[in-house]
């Protein structure tokens, strides 16, 4: 008999889709921001504070987000949230003062991406796959990595027609193919359309099946209450650590481009270096998902961390007169080393809060994630305007991603040696 199939592929590629949407919102700001630096004249933590806007935007409504995730579902919180990205974009293109960008892209387009990035793609997939977990976050993570490499065609429209027409463009496009297609086909559960997780025939029992090294016993399934979660140590844990994620993250998205022009190098040149990182991130959140599910989260997170320091350790000699090998490295050692932290952190998430609430608890933990991206956006321009230089942004960049790897590594921990008891 042949087996039917299984419709959380669909979500899967809904949610790269969607992912894929932040990776664009996220690495263009960082042309976009060049663009309104010799439109407007502003300093460089000005307009940095655009993107810090965005991000508190992000952390404050996360747990909302996540409310609506869990009372209505994503046929509800995935239109809304493509539908808030576009009408953000859109706005901002027709902006000339600070508080319309603080209004369209901050706003609108920070909530937009709190509800269809980590707090529904976590929510979402967790529910499709248990066994497969990590893996299936990995496919639709990959999405990030293709939406970094689509910067150097927004510097080509901005160089082409201008930087209000590309914003335009990118909005009107959000509006018109992810709304729809976000309305029509996700669903929340499989057992909604007679199907099981991870398209098994069989009932399997409720507990998440993890990596050995996360789950040495088969633990019975927990369901958190709020108040459970905020006493126990990796919600924490993740909470500082999303505070590292985003921190790290946003100083690379936002003044990469700007550093390496610093530097001397062309506009489109830049760009195309941090299209490359997105180039790497595409396969490399798959292989780390994979990885993550038969080697363990810890070990496949350690490997990972050390890549991405050695990453931003080369990205900071980076220069024209660098060696062109050494561009290779970067590439390779941040794009493929950063891209492990989707997949994981997600997984992570979800191995230890599975539930009814999961929605909730991601958007709970999602407030220090867009702390760190505000903080981050800001700092970098602080730090250039105080100092000339990038170099102590890239400093912060390295202390956060040694402080996310000691977090997570902590809250697996946890879950190996403590057993909780089922609720």
């Amino acid at each position: 008999m042949r087996r039917p199939f299984f419709y959380g592929y669909v979500i899967v590629a809904l949610c790269f889709l969607n992912v894929m949407l932040v990776g664009t919102c996220m690495a263009a700001f960082s042309v976009f921001n060049v663009a309104l630096l010799e439109a407007f004249r502003w300093p460089r933590a000005t307009t940095a504070t655009i993107a810090s806007v965005n991000g508190l935007t992000y952390s404050a409504l996360a747990p909302v987000a996540g409310w609506i995730y869990d009372r209505l579902g994503p046929r509800i919180l995935m239109p809304l949230g493509c539908g808030l990205v576009g009408l953000g974009l859109v706005l901002s293109s027709r902006g000339s003062s600070l508080w319309q960008f603080y209004l369209g892209y901050g706003l609108l387009t920070g909530f937009g991406l709190g509800c269809i990035d980590f707090v529904g793609t976590t929510a979402v997939i967790s529910h499709w796959f248990r066994r497969r977990r990590a893996t299936a976050i990995g496919f639709a993570a990959m999405g990030l990595g293709l939406g970094i490499v689509i910067v150097p065609l927004v510097q080509l429209l901005i160089a082409g027609y201008g930087w209000r027409t590309a914003m335009l463009l990118f909005g009107g496009a959000v509006m018109g193919a992810l709304v729809p297609l976000n309305a029509l086909f996700q669903r929340r559960r499989p057992e909604d359309i007679g199907q099981l997780p991870d398209g098994d025939r069989v009932a399997e029992p409720e507990a998440p099946a993890l990596a050995a090294e996360t789950a040495p016993k088969r633990v019975p399934h927990r369901e958190w209450a709020l108040r459970d979660v905020l006493a126990s140590f990796p919600f924490w844990a993740i909470l500082v650590g999303h505070l590292g994620v985003g921190t790290g993250t946003s100083l690379m998205y936002t003044h990469a481009v700007a550093h390496l022009v610093h530097t001397g190098m062309t506009k489109l040149g830049a760009a195309s270096v941090l299209s490359l990182v997105g180039m790497a991130r595409i396969p490399g959140t798959a292989i780390w998902g994979f990885v993550s599910d038969r080697l363990g989260r810890k070990r496949a997170f350690g490997i990972s961390t050390l890549m991405m320091l050695s990453g931003i350790g080369v990205f900071m000699l980076l220069g024209p007169a660098a060696p062109r090998w050494w561009f290779a490295a970067f590439v390779f050692l941040y794009g493929l080393g950063h891209s492990a932290s989707h997949p994981i952190y997600s997984s992570t998430i979800a191995d230890i809060f599975w539930g009814r609430n999961i929605a909730t608890i991601v958007g709970m933990l999602e407030i220090t994630f867009g702390l760190g991206f505000a903080t981050g956006t800001w700092f970098g321009g602080f730090a250039y305007d105080a100092t000339g230089s990038y170099r102590y942004a890239w400093l912060l960049a390295l202390l956060c991603a040694a402080l996310i790897y000691v977090c997570i590594s902590g809250s697996l921990i946890w879950q190996r040696r403590f057993r909780p008891e089922p609720g």
